[in-house]
């Protein structure tokens, strides 16, 4: 089943809840983003190999798969950080797959990095306002005092510079400053990864406050369980090529497929 015409459900095949979009509305809503037969790599190697996947507005995609078979790398090609070699990349129906990644930005679309990325020298509040900025249809829907309220640990190390964090407030700090930016789309590459069990709890807290607001969202994560209670579709990668698009429901029904892709 390809990406654009996957059915949209719950992690548990009801309908989305939240903020997200009744099925059938998804299912023809332009998509903020999507990938055409995408196929980029490093050097003269190929790593994705004709890859489709379409985020619509407020919908939340699990983007899945064993190490190395290509998330983070479609998730450069989606940015502009790593250019196609065949394929498309697609804004709300127009190809920007030339356009640069702080145009891509402006579009609406957020990304929390693996590694996190905090200016280290910089104050919580410092990161924060740095990447303060309306929405892309000039509306404010994060500003500081609602970052602060959704993560209470930061206003309290709110004077505090990036280095002086833990590792689970730094990725609060990197979630925060991505909402900072009101954005339509938010993309998080293993935002729960090395942290302690409770810190991982507040973070999918977050995801799913920030899913039940209407902000499509694609999550990549290793914490297979978590990743498909919140999703409305799951993609799973292998070898840089889509082995499955569609409900979570159906992904977990299939056992074989959950061990020999996803190791569960």
């Amino acid at each position: 089943m390809s990406a654009a015409g996957a059915e949209v459900t719950g992690g548990n095949g009801s309908a989305a809840p939240g903020g997200v979009l009744p099925e059938a509305a998804a299912l023809s809503a332009t998509p903020i983003l999507e990938a055409r037969g995408v196929q980029a790599g490093y050097g003269e190697g190929l790593v994705l190999r004709g890859i489709d996947l379409a985020v619509r507005p407020g919908e939340t995609i699990g983007l899945m798969g064993r190490n190395g078979m290509g998330k983070t790398t479609l998730i450069r090609a989606l940015l502009g950080l790593l250019p196609l070699r065949d394929g498309a990349v697609l804004a709300d129906g127009r190809d920007i797959s030339r356009e640069a990644p702080f145009r891509r930005a402006r579009r609406g679309i957020a990304v929390v990095p693996e590694g996190r990325g905090v200016f280290a020298s910089l104050t919580v509040r410092e990161n924060l306002r740095l990447a303060a900025r309306p929405g892309a249809d000039g509306a404010v829907r994060w500003d500081e005092a609602r970052v602060l309220h959704t993560f209470p640990r930061l206003a309290q190390r709110i004077s505090n510079r990036g280095d002086q964090l833990s590792g689970g407030e730094q990725q609060m700090l990197s979630i925060g400053r991505a909402l900072m930016t009101s954005p339509r789309l938010l993309i998080l590459d293993e935002a729960t990864e090395g942290l302690a069990p409770l810190i991982r709890d507040e973070i999918w807290r977050v995801i799913a406050t920030v899913r039940e607001g209407g902000i499509a969202t694609v999550v990549v994560d290793k914490t297979v369980a978590a990743v498909l209670s919140l999703a409305d579709r799951a993609t799973v990668l292998v070898k840089g090529a889509v082995a499955y698009s569609g409900p979570p429901a159906a992904l977990q029904a299939d056992t074989e497929m959950m061990h020999r892709h996803l190791g569960v």
